[in-house]
């Protein structure tokens, strides 16, 4: 090698080619790799170091090369980024916002339907319900000007956890019965048009006449316990007990200047107060036609609930409602509408008889609410004491169970009461009678508070239809 290397370096020099300039930068060898192609270099003339300078020098041009992509791709991607960034900035603080809100949401659900929470919130309901009825009836009888504005706060706090639950549970369509819409012709007259005598009339028809019979028609129930129910039964008692105390309560003068169109009203003709409530009932009816039973026929027949459709599946087995059920389509539909303007007519012919009477009034009035009181008892005692029932069966199939099998019947027993149920079978079902009705009993607690307050003694699993 010592005495190669004096011609090898000759023959760079000749070719100007320089060791020194292959080592001291990429730039240099660059140029002299140009100049002096390899391939004019005899094989037999290169060097391992010559041979490796030429490799190194193309390894970091492919580096500079891939470097240079991958700057150029990032710098790419980032300007993408930036673009992005601004002209979807807004929509994703929005999205973002949106997410934020529906996850709580959906934690303060979580907690809400939690068991110990459905308890304590039953509770606070009964307490509510329970004040209510006290409240209301101290006020009618200590400041009856002012009954009206607790009806009015109720049907505001209501109202709206009515229809939050019914459009949580799809029974939304519900919510365009006509009893709503009487208790909203109510508030309108209350506070916007108190002086019109007609909208009086045609208010105090309906509630003493559609509204208030539902009642006994449809079994609404004062289950204190159940917001639902509770709210339920203050709309249809309610407006018959506000206008019983704007007509028979109220000091005239009081009356004659904050509700003109009840003072006007001296004595109710009942042509007169039909034929206004029949104006206000066809206003309801084509409205409620066009928006529910046209407009959502899609998702009627998917599955929504209506009144008409509860009707007809209800009373499929009667002779009325087989009657019905027989027509052809469209005939269903307006056979229900005559039936039920039937029954509007009907509820109001004794109106004038409430009217002229504030004792008649006031005992209609509370016979209509000691009813909806004797639904709600026969509720708790009937649907818990068939719910309390088919527990105590259940225990006793799982007893029976127990004793006929091997296997210890409860992880508390102890090995000498699993022996004494193959050796006494008397004193055996007793421990374990003694045990699991312990924990039926408790478990019994827990599901009847937080048992649905939609479904009642005689819903059958669907929503108490109100009028």
């Amino acid at each position: 090698m010592a005495e190669s290397s004096p011609e090898i370096y000759a023959t760079d020099r000749r070719r100007g080619v320089s060791r020194s300039a292959s080592t001291s930068s990429s730039y240099s060898s660059l140029e002299d790799s140009l100049d002096s192609p390899l391939e004019e270099v005899p094989i037999d003339r290169l060097s391992v170091l010559d041979i490796l300078d030429n490799l190194a020098l193309t390894t970091k041009i492919n580096q500079f090369n891939q470097n240079v992509r991958r700057t150029g791709g990032e710098i790419k991607d980032m300007a993408l980024r930036s673009r992005d960034r601004v002209l979807r900035g807004r929509e994703e603080d929005i999205d973002r916002m949106k997410s934020q809100l529906l996850k709580k949401i959906d934690k303060w659900e979580a907690k809400w339907e939690d068991a110990r929470l459905v308890s304590q919130r039953e509770k606070i309901a009964f307490v509510y319900g329970l004040s209510i009825v006290f409240l209301g009836g101290l006020i009618l009888g200590g400041a009856p000007d002012w009954f009206h504005v607790f009806y009015s706060v109720q049907m505001v706090y209501l109202m709206p956890i009515r229809i939050y639950s019914y459009r949580k549970r799809a029974y939304q369509y519900f919510l365009a019965d006509l009893c709503y819409f009487v208790n909203m012709l109510l508030l309108i007259w209350l506070w916007l048009l108190p002086g019109s005598r007609r909208l009086f009339l045609s208010c105090y028809c309906l509630s003493y006449g559609t509204l208030a019979w539902a009642v006994i028609t449809w079994r609404n129930s004062l289950v204190l316990h159940s917001v639902d129910k509770t709210t339920s039964t203050f709309i249809h008692v309610l407006p018959p007990v506000v206008l019983h105390c704007i007509h028979f309560r109220l000091d005239e003068d009081y009356k004659k200047e904050r509700f003109g169109g009840a003072a006007d009203l001296q004595k109710l003709i009942l042509a007169e107060g039909m034929a206004w409530a029949s104006f206000w009932y066809i206003i309801w009816q084509t409205l409620y036609h066009i928006f529910i039973t046209v407009k959502r026929k899609d998702k009627i027949k998917a599955g929504h609930l209506t009144s008409f459709e509860w009707l007809r599946r209800s009373y499929k087995n009667t002779a009325i409602g087989k009657f019905v059920n027989s027509l052809p389509e469209p005939l269903p539909v307006f056979a229900f509408m005559l039936i039920q303007f039937g029954y509007q007519m009907l509820t109001m012919l004794p109106c004038p008889i409430w009217y002229s009477s504030k004792y008649l009034s006031a005992m209609f009035v509370f016979t209509i609410f000691m009813i909806a009181a004797y639904n709600g008892a026969t509720y708790y005692i009937d649907v818990f004491g068939r719910r309390f029932q088919k527990e105590l069966n259940k225990l006793q199939n799982d007893v029976s169970k127990w004793h006929n099998s091997s296997t210890p019947p409860s992880p508390e027993l102890s090995p000498q009461s699993s022996t004494t149920v193959g050796a006494d079978g008397k004193s055996a079902d007793a421990d374990v009678s003694a045990i699991a009705l312990s924990a039926t009993t408790s478990g019994l607690t827990s599901n009847s508070e937080s048992d649905s307050p939609a479904v009642g003694a005689s819903d059958a699993g669907e929503p108490k239809k109100e009028k």
